[in-house]
Formats: structure tokens, sequence, C-alpha cells
């Protein structure tokens, strides 16, 4: 088991690593102008799209305390929970929208790779705190929120989530 665990942290590792050198060799090629620039996703700009993309590590170092918790329970004990956030889902893209907006103006072309650095340091404290009978455990997701979200999601596939979604959106950034 301590083999697998180690591969599966390495996969992990690997991967965040090679997303953070792609986000900052990106933001490094924008200008403020390009920054500033409409991205290919209507209604966003680029840093907007840099900041949702950031906003995808930030929010695995929110979902991962509950992850953990409802990976001690039996498994269907979140389904219910997933299904009711499912239900809110044109309020959930709602404030997605709004909050990519708003944190074009605050996550500036000066500060969002400090931002996303937190964030990324972050989450590899966390995974150094990953119990190797934890990587498995997980729980139920709203998957109408997110395409790249599983019905059920461990909490290996949670820490692969911010680079699926930030590569997802690369393709957006306007050169």
């Amino acid at each position: 088991m301590e083999i697998k665990t180690k591969s599966k942290r390495k996969a992990v590792l690997d991967q965040l690593n090679a997303a953070h050198a792609e986000f900052h060799k990106l933001l490094d090629s924008l200008s403020e102008q390009d920054f500033q620039r409409q991205s290919l996703n209507p209604g966003w700009t680029n840093g907007e799209i840099l900041a949702h993309m950031t906003f995808g590590f930030i929010i695995i170092n929110v979902l991962l305390p509950m992850a953990r918790l409802w990976g001690r329970l039996p498994r269907a004990s979140s389904k219910p929970f997933a299904w009711l956030l499912n239900l809110f889902t044109s309020l959930f893209n709602w404030f997605n929208a709004l909050g990519a907006r708003g944190q074009g103006k605050v996550f500036t072309h000066q500060r969002i790779g400090k931002i996303y650095d937190r964030a990324y340091f972050s989450l590899l404290k966390k995974i150094n705190s990953i119990k190797d009978d934890e990587w498995d455990r997980g729980m139920y997701y709203p998957t109408k929120w997110d395409a790249n979200f599983d019905e059920f999601m461990t909490l290996e596939k949670l820490f692969h989530y911010p680079v699926t979604h930030f590569n997802f959106h690369l393709t957006q950034i306007a050169h």
C-alpha cells in the first residue's frame, strides 16, 4: 500500500508542479494589455480567466476538509448533499461568473502570481498531510456545477481537479 500511495502522491505533485511552471510561463508572457484583453471565452478577459484558473486551486483548499470529513462517513452519506447542490446550479453559475469578474479586478497582473503561489504551496503542504488510507476516500459532488467533477471524487481525484480545470481554461487565453 505504501508504494501505491507514494505513486499517487508523486503523480499529484508532478501535475501540480507542471501546472505551476505553466501558469508562471503564461503569466510572464502576458503584458498588462494582454492581461486586460478579451479572452477566447466570451465575456471574460484574459485576467478574469487567469483569476478563475487560480480559484480552481484555491477552492481545493476549501473543499479538502469537507472531503476528508465525508470520507470518514459511509460513502453514500454525501450523495444527498451533492443532489441538493445540483438544484442550485443556476445560482452557482451566476456567482461563478460574477466571482471571476470580481477576482479579475482584485487578482491584478501584479498580484495574481503571488495569490496563485500561496494556493499552490498550501496544496503541497496539504498533500503531505494525507494519510495513506485517505487517498481513496472521498465524497459525491454536484456534477452540474463543473464538467470536470466526477460524481464521486476521491481525495486523489480532488487534487487532480485544479490541474484539469487549469488545462481546460488554458486554451481560452488570447495572445
